[in-house]
């Protein structure tokens, strides 16, 4: 186990980041500063991944960090001045999707939902999944949700003394939260009991129903799922039998794509930019978001293939059963306490896409919301922090206590699940 600490100024803080932002007092000067200064010296602007943290765990492209409680009293989250909680007991692992870097979990001081957790009262660990190159075309989803988030959790509940955790997967990241989750329910070899190490799991934009996808997406499935099947069944291909350096992704394609399912957004940040040029302060904002998606790592060949054919044509998580190499995925095995998120204007995940998981698993805590945003937008917008950041927080607060039984009281189960349903219709 490889532990060592990240280098971190604890004073190093947006306002410190521009305490020399207007040397040049004229605002044109100033705009071509710092048009010029973010396209040579991009670092300079950038205010993603400053909380500080120790490495747990690395194991190849993967590792796993612990972020360090707050010291203060108070912390600014989004310009709310939030009373940092006193430590709950059962500790949330954060977990992104592929195609993006994890920093996006603690994406600025003051907009990072690690920073928001750690007021909260959690403690903090964030599974990494590093940058993929064509050399990892290999990586495949068991790498990832079977083999690389098991030690992540194992270890988790090491550190913390816990035997339990709360999951908070995004996107992509939720869909591996749940093929884990519904691993570690099911004995392997004899009928021992298993260790139920998922307490809560979390999703937030995770496209459970890829043929009910927005966009291109989810048609494509669609109109191919039936003559890919007749195919298999005629000829005995199928997808695995291909290169999987042929179905590598690289992260510059990935982050074109990304652009194209919003692109009046696109135009209208662009625009907002040269509006507010003058400004290091909206300018370090913007460069930090637009890092986002125009820095994406490599999605790994092997992992598209199997998302293609698995998750994709043949649906499988809406359907509940599917294979992971040799292991049979089993959805109705998941019976911890879930709460999924979807966008009002998500341009991927749809909302009938994220609620299919409703009806797969096994859990009876359940609870669906809808919260305004994109898909980015309800993960880290500027009012993700009232909506689902507050509402993640809230439903944990009643379900991370380790002395106290599984599931919170009926009153509040059932509060939390009409307010979903409600939510759902109206949308």
């Amino acid at each position: 186990m490889a532990k060592r600490h990240v280098p971190y100024d604890a004073n190093a803080t947006q306002s410190s980041d521009h305490s020399h932002e207007d040397r040049p007092r004229h605002p044109l000067a100033r705009m071509v500063r710092h048009a010029i200064g973010r396209r040579f010296h991009r670092q300079h602007y950038l205010l993603n991944d400053r909380s500080p943290r120790q490495i747990l765990l690395m194991d190849g492209l993967f590792s796993l960090k612990v972020f360090e409680p707050l010291n203060d009293k108070r912390v600014q989250i989004e310009g709310e001045s939030l009373a940092v909680e006193k430590e709950r007991d059962i500790p949330v692992v954060l977990v992104p999707p592929l195609g993006v870097y994890a920093w996006i979990f603690d994406l600025m001081a003051e907009r990072s939902l690690v920073r928001y957790f750690l007021a909260r009262g959690y403690r903090v660990y964030l599974v990494d999944w590093g940058q993929p190159s064509p050399r990892e075309s290999h990586l495949t989803l068991e790498q990832y949700a079977l083999k690389w988030l098991p030690q992540a959790v194992e270890q988790v509940c090491a550190h913390s003394g816990q035997a339990q955790v709360s999951l908070l997967g995004y996107c992509m990241g939720g869909l591996l939260s749940l093929i884990y989750t519904a691993a570690q329910s099911t004995p392997q070899g004899g009928d021992r009991p298993v260790q139920m190490r998922v307490r809560n799991l979390i999703t937030i934009a995770s496209p459970v129903n890829m043929h009910q996808m927005n966009g291109p997406a989810g048609k494509i499935y669609q109109m191919l799922s039936g003559p890919s099947g007749m195919m298999k069944r005629w000829t005995g291909h199928e997808l695995s039998l291909f290169d999987a350096q042929r179905f590598h992704v690289d992260g510059r394609v990935l982050s074109v794509l990304f652009r194209l399912t919003q692109p009046k957004a696109t135009f209208t940040s662009y625009v907002e930019l040269l509006k507010h040029l003058s400004d290091k302060s909206y300018v370090s904002r913007y460069t930090t978001m637009n890092e986002w998606f125009s820095q994406m790592p490599d999605y790994p060949g092997a992992t598209v293939r199997e998302m293609i054919q698995r998750l994709g044509l043949a649906n499988g998580m809406a359907g509940g059963q599917f294979k992971i190499g040799e292991q049979l995925i089993d959805l109705k095995k998941i019976t911890c306490s879930i709460l999924a998120f979807a966008g009002a204007n998500d341009a991927i995940t749809s909302i009938s896409s994220a609620t299919a998981l409703m009806s797969v698993v096994g859990s009876t805590d359940l609870s669906f919301e809808v919260v305004p945003g994109g898909h980015a937008g309800l993960f880290t917008g500027s009012s993700a922090v009232q909506t689902t950041w507050a509402i993640a927080a809230d439903w944990l607060a009643l379900r991370s206590d380790a002395s106290s039984s599984l599931m919170p009281s009926a009153e509040h189960r059932n509060g939390s699940s009409t307010n979903a349903s409600h939510e759902v219709k109206d949308a």
